[in-house]
């Protein structure tokens, strides 16, 4: 199928995107033929550092993660290695940034967001019973009604939360104050303060702080000296177990009369690590090693990094969670009677807000760290990795529900779970794609399944506006509307090994010059439609394995050839895991083809691919087939021994309905075991840079 005409790139919105991208700071260049390319290139230029600085896990995991994924996407698809560059000043700042605040060895990130919030009535919205104007749970000190109170006047709340605010008021003679005690905390840990506050402008100023009644001091304090809404946020450590905390809310100073301070939505909670946060973030960190290291002559300037980010992975995050004597202590659980595993949330600290267990952690949070491990596994041999990122794989496997054609699972396999979203949903997908191209967990007939789960139940059938429902079965559930997650949706897109209908339906939505383009998971939507993108092959170096015949690349078709003249070889390739072999039989042609589509018309195109041959007489031979017309419009011969790039250009048909065919092959099919080997075949618009 063609790119539809009513969602064509045009003339005017290229233009707009190569302006933006020669007003800011130098990214690798931009190939005007292809739009996807320069989509990307904007929105990195625009959004491609908002997340990496931050010791916040939560925004590096769900932000950066995706922005470190994304560059890697970009690298492989182009070699240029300004992406890898990219990656690394990003990784090694998230590195640099990594702490240990609860003083148990293991560096990492933490969060505040998920947390229990030890704080109460933050809101101010519950109001005493005997004293309207005094918010439950909060005590005035030397305060009255008049100078300490709730109000629901405009522009004493903060605007879009409840109609409801805290005014304090100053007399000149004495504090005003209000005051409440924690409700609880982990000992020896870091706490996050944060609310909204502003001031009527006077010198008296507000101020919020954090008071350790037992040991008489005041473990952080923030001052509030601005007249509109402004966001706060300050980080304590708590001191250990058995102390009186409290939290205060007044002024700078008091010798002022009439000075407003005003707050709203005050909240404590502890900054906790989290498996998933750690996982999602080594799994970018992981592929960069594992990239290295299969090219460690040509990235040889990226290897000492790629050492340490491995040794930063394998000593500080993994042992943390399987370790007793760290924070977290051993949350690994394994069940070798059926070859399962999983991790738990901690038992010794109260990381998470829900009152439900989570034993096991919810899939996605814990199919990461297989993931991770896996690729890691690919790298150092440890086969602890491998036995976990498997058991991990079958405990998942085996909670998943046949519903017709398709699969459908819960977002955990604790009592009461809801269904799968899809947004959780990419990552559950990640982990079973990585464990099916290893071999391991999955075959193909249950990835056909998965896919399924997309094209027959998220997918809304249509490709002039497709768009995913909200949960795997296909449903809205109990949200406020459908579609939540449709833009969001990096691991489904990669199904596009088993169905093309992936990267249309991912395609076609950000196919639209008014996509705002704004998050890192966004960006990494674009790279997975690039490297899927049909017009510039897929699977272009048989790194994937199909369905129904792991000897066969996933989207490459054999034609006269059979498992023994035309299959993925790990002894023979240029790059990477795989290239592909075919072996003539001396009567008739051996080759594998692979559908090309959504070109332009009459525009001119290079293919590149490397290619050997055993020096047997056979050659090798790649050409363009219009199946349509019955014409050759490219092709290349070669006879090489030893690895070499070729290329030739074509010009596609005028016609843009005609079959087209890219075919590998022999270049004389009369010689008997002829072997000719092929890896890394690409088509780019004549004039591109890749």
């Amino acid at each position: 199928m063609k790119m539809r005409k009513g969602h064509s790139w045009s003339k005017k919105i290229v233009m707009v995107l190569v302006g933006l991208l020669l007003m800011v700071y130098s990214v690798p260049a931009y190939a005007s033929g292809n739009p996807w390319y320069d989509k990307y290139a904007a929105y990195d230029n625009a959004y491609g550092n908002q997340y990496y600085t931050s010791e916040d896990s939560a925004l590096l995991a769900w932000g950066e993660s995706y922005v470190l994924e994304g560059y890697l996407a970009l690298y492989e698809l182009t070699k240029n290695t300004s992406w890898l560059t990219k990656f690394k000043t990003h990784a090694d700042t998230m590195v640099a940034n990594a702490s240990d605040p609860d003083g148990d060895g293991y560096l990492g990130w933490t969060a505040h967001r998920y947390s229990p919030v030890v704080t109460t009535n933050g809101t101010f919205a519950s109001r005493s019973s005997s004293d309207t104007t005094l918010p439950t749970g909060w005590t005035r000190f030397q305060s009255t009604s008049s100078t300490a109170y709730v109000s629901s006047t405009s522009g004493d709340y903060y605007p879009g939360s409840d109609s409801n605010g805290l005014v304090l008021k100053t007399n000149g003679t004495s504090w005003q104050k209000l005051y409440q005690p924690l409700t609880g905390y982990e000992a020896n840990t870091k706490y996050n303060l944060r609310f909204q506050a502003k001031t009527n402008g006077s010198a008296a100023k507000g101020e919020a702080y954090i008071y350790d009644r037992t040991a008489g001091t005041i473990l952080t304090s923030v001052v509030v000296d601005n007249t509109a809404w402004k966001d706060y946020s300050v980080n304590f450590t708590t001191p250990a177990a058995g102390h009186t905390l409290e939290i205060w809310l007044g002024h700078d100073t008091y010798t002022y009369t009439n000075g407003y301070a005003y707050f709203d939505n005050v909240s404590v909670s502890g900054s906790f690590p989290y498996l998933v946060h750690e996982g999602i973030i080594g799994i970018a960190m992981a592929k960069f090693i594992k990239l290295v290291n299969q090219n460690s002559t040509a990235l040889s300037s990226y290897v000492t990094t790629a050492g340490s980010y491995q040794t930063f992975l394998e000593n500080e995050i993994i042992p943390k969670w399987q370790t007793s004597s760290s924070y977290v202590g051993n949350t690994w659980v394994d069940l070798p009677s059926t070859n399962e595993g999983y991790y738990k949330e901690s038992t010794n600290i109260n990381a998470f807000s829900t009152s439900t267990v989570l034993n096991p952690l919810p899939f996605n949070q814990f199919l990461v760290f297989s993931e991770m491990m896996l690729l890691l596994y690919d790298v150092n041999g440890n086969t602890g990795y491998l036995d976990k990122a498997t058991k991990m794989g079958n405990y998942f496997k085996n909670h998943l529900t046949a519903s017709g054609s398709s699969y459908v699972w819960d977002y955990a396999a604790y009592a009461g779970s809801a269904v799968e979203d899809a947004s959780h949903g990419n990552i559950d997908i990640n982990a079973a794609l990585q464990l099916y191209n290893h071999g391991l967990v999955f075959n193909g007939t249950q990835l056909e399944q998965l896919t399924d789960t997309l094209t027959a139940n998220l997918w809304n059938g249509s490709l002039t506006a497709p768009k995913l429902h909200n949960y795997v079965n296909g449903t809205q559930g109990s949200a406020s509307s459908d579609y939540l997650y449709t833009l969001d949706i990096p691991g489904w897109t990669k199904l596009a090994q088993f169905d093309n209908t992936a990267w249309k339906i991912a395609a076609y939505q950000y196919d639209d010059s008014g996509l705002a383009l704004n998050s890192g998971i966004r960006g990494l939507v674009l790279a997975e439609i690039m490297r899927w993108d049909p017009v510039k092959l897929v699977n272009q170096g048989f790194e994937l394995q199909a369905s129904d015949d792991s000897t066969r690349p996933s989207r490459w078709t054999r034609a006269g050839s059979t498992s023994s003249t035309a299959y993925r070889n790990a002894s023979q390739k240029a790059s990477g895991d795989y290239g592909l072999t075919l072996v003539s039989n001396g009567s008739t042609a051996q080759t594998v083809y692979q559908r090309w589509d959504e070109e332009q018309a009459s525009a001119a195109y290079v293919v590149t691919f490397d290619g050997k041959t055993d020096g047997s007489g056979a050659g090798g031979k790649v050409w363009m087939y219009d199946e349509t017309t019955g014409t050759t419009l490219g092709s290349l011969t070669f006879t090489g021994s030893s690895w070499q790039t070729y290329s030739f250009t074509f010009t596609a048909p005028a016609s843009a309905t005609d079959t087209l065919k890219l075919y590998l092959g022999h270049s004389n099919i009369a010689v008997t075991n002829g072997q000719a080997h092929f890896d890394n075949v690409v088509i780019k618009r004549q004039g591109d840079t890749w």
